[in-house]
């Protein structure tokens, strides 16, 4: 068994997915460990499917295009005690799963980042300074998540704990809905300051209809504790 799962869900990621790739297992090489890394074809119109094979690693195809459904298709292929959650785009440095790792052995079922760091051109102003602190400070006030960034898409989570948390989500809600269903259950749930970079490609997000998305899953959630 992979002591570590990368899943990287794709959609049309061709330019950062070898970067990505190569960050990752840069990481595995220098720390010695034992990972795989799964991409996840989201539907993608460009090669991503063909680079990604023939940087030998493993790709699973999702057909319905959705964040969480590309993810949840993922996590059926993961083999690792511990499944880290990246994107593809670069905008998150694989150099710091060595740290990801550190909380989790003192502990942690559940890490994530706090972009604390945002490089310039990484993100729109109505997403850093609007939709995140206002989804951050939902999730504290509702769920008492302990939790700044509460949308950052870089993590590391336990095998065994994912399996519990029975996700459904199929859009970009699923990071609402992560983290609210970690807390249900319990888990010790981590955050660590990370650097946020600017993306290569295009942005998948669609910001009031993903917006809207996120608050049907909050309040959902909320009235069904």
């Amino acid at each position: 068994m992979s002591q570590i799962s990368v899943v990287l869900p794709c959609l049309n990621e061709e330019k950062g997915l070898p970067v990505c790739v190569g960050k990752i297992r840069e990481v595995f090489r220098a720390y010695e460990l034992d990972g795989e890394i799964i991409v996840v074809d989201n539907n993608s119109s460009d090669n991503t499917s063909e680079i990604a094979k023939n940087l030998g690693v493993e790709v699973v195809f999702e057909g319905n295009r959705g964040y969480g459904n590309a993810y949840k298709k993922g996590f059926k292929s993961a083999k690792g005690e511990f499944v880290f959650l990246g994107d593809a785009d670069n905008s998150y440095d694989f150099y710091d799963i060595p740290r990801f790792l550190e909380v989790l052995n003192t502990g942690a079922d559940f890490v994530i980042g706090n972009r604390a760091s945002v490089m310039k051109g990484s993100s729109p102003f109505l997403h850093q300074h609007i939709g995140r602190p206002f989804f951050s400070a939902v999730l504290r006030r509702l769920f008492d998540l302990k939790i700044s960034d509460s949308h950052c898409g870089f993590g590391v989570i336990r095998k065994s704990a994912l399996d519990s948390l029975n996700l459904k989500s199929s859009g970009m809600e699923f990071a609402s809905e992560i983290l609210i269903k970690a807390k249900k259950n319990n888990l010790n749930i981590q955050e660590i300051p990370i650097t946020y970079h600017k993306r290569f490609g295009k942005s998948k997000l669609r910001t009031f209809r993903d917006g809207f998305r996120h608050i049907y899953l909050i309040s959902k959630e909320f009235f069904n504790r």
